[in-house]
């Protein structure tokens, strides 16, 4: 019955209170007797406790893995930068312009976007204590599976590229899943804030920033997002943690490893 309510709401979308979801096409689609439908949930309001909780442990924020290894194309044009010290932050900070505006234009165009703020939405408004913790649970639950996908990428790419998180953060994985959440906070901001006026995602300037040498095209959420990074690293005494030939693999080891990361949060 819940998975096929989730596949009755892909294809005719939410709305914060699932005004479109009827029981008696569910039990149809799921092709369940009515009795068992109905002793299992008395109401309909039950079911639809359900199905919120079901959809908010179901959603998948964006995915940086494939869109990091997409990133790369920058950073394979310029291996030879890999051998000097402004060269690699030069790369490290085209990686995260790209690699953000391309997060950014994708969770934009996202149904799971659309449905995860939908959820926020009525988590507000539900007055049951009751359902009201199951769907903070499974929002965290979501949410955490993203945040260490993205720390496990972020502190791989320093790795690679001779960075390391310091100041108040740390080096250590700590350090990159505090500096994720703020990543995916912000990153959330800006979304809604474009929702209302995509032009903050859209409009950009040709710029060279944070000592780049490279003109580049620079969003308002892009820039923000790198200098948010930026601030909290700083070279690393040991060196790159791989040399030009190796640049492609290890990219994609990390796209791997942030997936496992977020199957295990």
């Amino acid at each position: 019955m819940l998975d096929a309510a989730l596949d009755l709401l892909a294809a005719d979308g939410v709305t914060v209170a699932l005004d479109g979801l009827q029981l008696e096409d569910v039990i149809r689609h799921a092709d369940v007797s009515r009795t068992s439908a109905y002793r299992r949930w008395p109401t309909r309001e039950a079911f639809l406790e359900d199905v919120l909780v079901e959809l908010a442990h179901g959603i998948e924020l964006a995915d940086v893995g494939p869109r990091i290894a997409a990133a790369a194309a920058p950073l394979l044009e310029h291996r030879e930068s890999l051998h000097t010290e402004q060269g690699r932050r030069e790369l490290f900070v085209d990686l995260l312009r790209v690699s953000f505006q391309t997060d950014l234009e994708a969770i934009y165009a996202s149904p799971q976007f659309q449905t995860y703020l939908a959820l926020r939405a009525a988590f507000v408004g539900v007055p049951s204590d009751e359902l009201r913790g199951r769907l903070a649970a499974a929002l965290v639950h979501s949410e955490r599976r993203a945040v260490a996908r993205g720390s496990v990428i972020l502190l791989g790419a320093c790795r690679l590229l001779g960075l390391r998180l310091t100041g108040p953060l740390g080096a250590g994985p700590d350090g990159a899943v505090t500096l994720a959440r703020a990543i995916a906070a912000t990153t959330t901001g800006f979304v809604v804030t474009a929702l209302a006026d995509p032009d903050v995602l859209r409009e950009s300037r040709r710029e060279a920033p944070f000592g780049s040498t490279r003109t580049a095209a620079w969003s308002l959420p892009a820039l923000t997002l790198t200098g948010l990074v930026l601030a909290h690293v700083e070279p690393d005494p040991r060196g790159p943690d791989l040399d030009a030939g190796t640049l492609e693999e290890a990219l994609q080891g990390l796209v791997a490893a942030g997936a496992a990361a977020a199957a295990g949060a």
